[in-house]
């Protein structure tokens, strides 16, 4: 990750998994200790759970069970194991820079039973909050740092920003960042609404918005038994899921936050390949054709790990159908269409106005990357255009120091 750019690694801490081996306190100081080794920040994830949480689960750590009925106890119980934990790891030399206080938290957290997830209730979950914020306000006075917070939801901008005013008329305590899951197979809006998204709520707040989670899919093939949860592209894309595009929509999100004033963002999981290894939900992995490996786990070419990196260039391929018809649509095809497995795919290109001849397609290359495409006016390998009287490939070459470069073409002429 950190060869690529990466700069952040986003830990998970269970109270007391006696189920599992990770996301113990053991493990994830080792996490926490290899990201510190290679110079990476860390943002430290309390579930305040022994298990997943979600927006359909949120069950308190056994440990607090007993007080699950008694806010004032519980919180208290939030402070103490909060400060605790920063504690030690300061003591340990591996203390994050930030800390995120639950995870998609959308509705009742730390309660006994899923049944009472909803309806939300905010007055005892601002308590609940405020109690791992003060922890860490207090930690940061008492040890001269400045550990930033992160709230977490699973939400589209609207729900989010109804949540976060529900909250704060409860009296929510301050808070650095607003943590977002977004995902196509569940937030149904585009990388732009994003970054919509991240400039309403810090001009109505002074809240940054932080992607904690994302992915997409590079295919819809399996690698083992084990169903996968993601099969959506995201909301205006080709429904033709590859390398490329997972990287394309990776890049917008950052692209989205940079220019709107968001703190950055987290992939996940992109390392779950699948394996022999046993999880809540079956042998192997849920997520493989999320991750940014193919099914002999080698790393994707073009994959969404090359998001992270500073080496990017919007690339438009621009084609005028009129050579083919005034009624004919644009197709692509190329190297960036591999879909993982070595085979090319054919892509949809997207009409430059109503009525015009022209179509594009945009995608995120690196610099000084050089491959092969061609254009086709039909979804069909025989609709492949005809240059000099017979079929070929063309060529590009990113070889601009610029942000963009354009390959505009006749269909059918060099």
């Amino acid at each position: 990750m950190k060869s690529f750019g990466a700069n952040l690694v986003r830990v998970r801490l269970w109270h007391n998994p006696t189920w599992t081996n990770y996301s113990t306190l053991s493990d994830v100081k080792r996490s926490i200790r290899r990201a510190k080794n290679e110079g990476m920040n860390v943002l430290l994830d309390f579930h305040y759970s022994d298990a997943w949480t979600d927006p359909q689960t949120n069950i308190v750590p056994e440990a607090w069970r007993p007080v699950v009925k008694y806010s004032d106890i519980l919180a208290d119980s939030v402070y103490n194991y909060t400060y605790r934990i920063l504690g030690h790891l300061n003591a340990t030399n591996l203390l994050p820079e930030l800390v995120q206080i639950g995870n998609e938290t959308n509705n009742s957290i730390m309660v006994a039973d899923n049944a009472d997830l909803i309806p939300t209730n905010y007055v005892r979950n601002t308590k609940l909050f405020n109690a791992g914020l003060q922890a860490v306000a207090d930690f940061n006075r008492n040890n001269a740092k400045n550990i930033k917070t992160v709230l977490h939801v699973a939400m589209n901008p609207n729900d989010a920003m109804f949540w976060v005013a529900n909250h704060k008329k409860y009296g929510l305590k301050e808070f650095d960042m607003l943590g977002v899951s977004y995902y196509p197979q569940w937030q149904d809006y585009t990388p732009a609404q994003l970054g919509e998204f991240a400039s309403n709520l810090y001009s109505t707040y002074g809240v940054r918005l932080f992607v904690a989670e994302t992915g997409q899919i590079w295919t819809r093939a399996w690698n083992d038994q084990n169903i996968n949860l993601m099969s959506k592209m995201c909301i205006g894309y080709p429904n033709t899921p590859c390398p490329q595009l997972q990287k394309d929509f990776i890049v917008e999100i950052k692209e989205a936050l940079l220019a709107n004033g968001g703190a950055g963002y987290c992939v996940w999981e992109p390392f779950w390949v699948s394996a022999d290894n046993q999880t809540l939900w079956g042998v192997g992995s849920n997520w493989e054709n999320v991750a940014f490996f193919d099914f002999n786990n080698n790393l994707l070419p073009h994959s969404g790990i090359e998001a992270y990196g500073d080496f990017n260039v919007k690339v438009t391929f621009e084609v005028n159908m009129w050579n083919a018809g005034s009624e004919t649509k644009g197709y692509i095809t190329g190297d960036f269409t591999d879909d993982g497995f070595g085979n090319w795919q054919i892509i949809p290109m997207k009409q430059a106005a109503e009525g015009s001849s022209v179509y594009y397609f945009d995608t995120y290359l690196c610099r000084n990357q050089t491959g092969k495409y061609y254009f086709l006016s039909d979804s069909t390998w025989t609709s492949q255009e005809y240059i000099g009287g017979y079929k070929q490939d063309r060529y590009y070459n990113v070889n601009t120091s610029d942000k963009w470069q354009k390959f505009a073409k006749n269909f059918g002429e060099e």
